[in-house]
């Protein structure tokens, strides 16, 4: 069973340097993953868009003992074949939890069009169901989707089904991935900061 986590960051090498120190398998869509940094910082110079989000993230998770380190990092390049076929992608395997999962950093530029990735309801439904189908093709278990209600406002509902975006969305999403891939209040914090979310403790 995997499920997936979607961010994204105005930081590419700082997602990318989180992720690939604590590797142990990796590999590259698009892109030579030892240089994925500045692969990544070139194409999005090319097309002069090298200011807001730089890098959407995908953290893919599986059932422990479902899968090896190497087949987890072979399902992640596939995930990112299905969701983003045109950018530059670096998929970092990671075993420090009791889950083996992945860290996707996809460059914000299509390599076509040199369009922006577009993180909206729309595209992270379709990356469930993306990675659903490839857990069902290899043999895997396809999680029970969550039907609990999150509570929204009403200015929030109505940005959701017009499909644009929503800070507060994004940011209940970023503290879940910090909350659930984190062990204690220092690597949380990092975790964040690498979302491109820095807060200050009060008392």
């Amino acid at each position: 069973m995997a499920t997936t986590k979607l961010g994204n960051t105005k930081s590419a090498s700082r997602a990318i340097n989180y992720a690939e120190k604590r590797a142990e398998e990796k590999s590259g869509l698009n892109c030579d993953i030892d240089y994925a940094k500045s692969s990544f910082k070139q194409t999005r110079a090319l097309y002069g868009k090298e200011n807001g989000i730089q890098a959407h993230t995908v953290i893919q998770s599986f059932k422990p003992g479902e899968v090896t380190p190497e087949q987890c990092n072979q399902l992640g390049l596939e995930l990112a074949e299905k969701i983003a076929p045109n950018h530059q992608v670096a998929i970092y395997t990671h075993t420090d939890k009791e889950h083996v999962h992945n860290h996707i950093v996809i460059n914000s530029i299509d390599l076509e069009t040199g369009r922006k990735y577009q993180s909206n309801k729309q595209q992270r439904d379709l990356v469930k169901q993306a990675n659903d189908d490839i857990c069902r093709e290899h043999g895997l278990s396809v999680p029970e989707r969550d039907t609990a209600k999150l509570r929204y406002t009403q200015a929030e509902k109505s940005l959701i089904e017009k499909d644009q975006y929503s800070w507060k969305d994004d940011l209940r999403e970023k503290i879940e991935h910090a909350k659930e891939h984190t062990s204690d209040f220092k690597s949380f914090s990092e975790y964040l900061k690498e979302s491109g979310i820095e807060f200050k403790v009060r008392g």
